[in-house]
């Protein structure tokens, strides 16, 4: 045990210094606002509550118009969009070979008039009037194709789970852009319609059930340039505030994902990954007498930290880090050990 403290004590140093070092490539989004036109996404699948919250500040910003995809809903989600100044797309439900977030935002953007931006915003996210503005004044400041932010929530999950989640995403989709895959956000996510087209647009990664960072990554791969920018204090979502409902929108992207990029090997590596990160959190914990201990915790705590008050959480959860990096273990040997994945009441993995 103590050549593995040393190592968890080193590597926790190693890593998290990396990781804060990749939030100082992450700007704040521009305090200007540049009006443009602009064609707002937003695909739906039974939000008839959550659209309420969405829609009064989204609808009626200048140049935006915003189209709400109605994907097979069996509640009043058109009804109350139209109620709300959106225009409605209906949808049977996803084409074959297509995912169905995927599918729906691509009905959005056929039903353009030629919009220079598009923006493609989940419907359980509430924004702030200049929201749209301000992401285009940020994307031509950085002379971008691409924008994207996460937003903030509320609840365990936000201050003990996405943390941790939040090193990972960085390690696979650093916000630098120079990763195997480029970082994009599903919360909100603004594309110039040209770079958008020109890479393909949804079509070419219609099967995709990690739309972001797919369109993110064939975006940057097809000479655009993706930044991953911090807007949260503009976006907040309601989507993920419970554990559980963490846990399962984390699992529909995690699963499939693994499974897209590495096929038959995507079960073993969720399985190598997860035991490791189980170890990762545990060995801090259960050897809390060492000094190295206490230096993996530390070092665990710092990142968790930076995330904590980038989102607007209490800055006191990051000493729970090694725990929650525990937790992060066993979610993805959930990955790996529980096939199937639902969304929606939707499979997707």
């Amino acid at each position: 045990m103590g050549l593995i403290g040393v190592a968890t004590g080193v590597l926790s140093v190693l890593r998290s210094g990396r990781t804060v070092r990749q939030w100082r490539h992450v700007p704040e989004v521009s305090t200007s606002s540049v009006d443009a036109s602009v064609l707002a996404v937003v695909p739906a699948r039974n939000e008839e509550t959550t659209l309420p919250r969405l829609l009064p500040g989204l609808v009626g910003q200048p140049g935006v118009r915003v189209v709400v995809v109605d994907d097979a809903s069996e509640d009043g989600t058109a009804a109350v969009a139209r109620s709300l100044g959106a225009e409605v797309v209906e949808s049977a439900g996803p084409a074959a070979g297509w995912a169905g977030k995927t599918h729906a935002m691509h009905l959005g953007v056929a039903s353009g008039r030629d919009e220079e931006w598009l923006l493609f915003v989940d419907a359980d996210v509430t924004c702030t009037p200049d929201l749209v503005g301000r992401l285009v004044a940020t994307a031509t400041e950085l002379g971008a194709d691409l924008v994207s932010s996460s937003a903030r929530g509320t609840g365990p999950a936000w201050w003990f789970l996405l943390p941790a989640f939040n090193t990972l995403v960085f390690e696979g989709s650093p916000p630098d852009g120079r990763g195997a895959t480029a970082l994009a956000v599903g919360h909100c996510i603004l594309v110039r319609r040209a770079a958008f087209e020109a890479a393909g647009g949804w079509e070419a990664i219609a099967g995709t059930h990690a739309d972001d960072v797919g369109l993110g990554t064939l975006i940057r791969d097809s000479g655009g340039f993706v930044k991953f920018v911090d807007a949260s204090a503009l976006l907040t979502t309601s989507g993920i505030d419970t554990f559980g409902d963490c846990w399962r929108s984390l699992r529909k992207s995690i699963q499939p994902a693994f499974r897209e990029m590495f096929g038959p090997w995507g079960r073993p590596l969720l399985v190598a990954a997860g035991l490791l990160h189980l170890a990762y959190g545990l060995v801090p914990v259960l050897r809390w007498r060492s000094p190295w201990s206490w230096l993996a915790w530390f070092a665990q705590a710092v990142p968790h930290r930076e995330f904590l008050l980038r989102t607007g959480q209490p800055g006191t959860a990051a000493v729970l880090a090694p725990l929650a990096w525990a937790t992060i273990g066993v979610f993805l040997l959930d990955c790996a050990l529980r096939p199937g994945a639902q969304w929606k009441d939707r499979r997707v993995g």
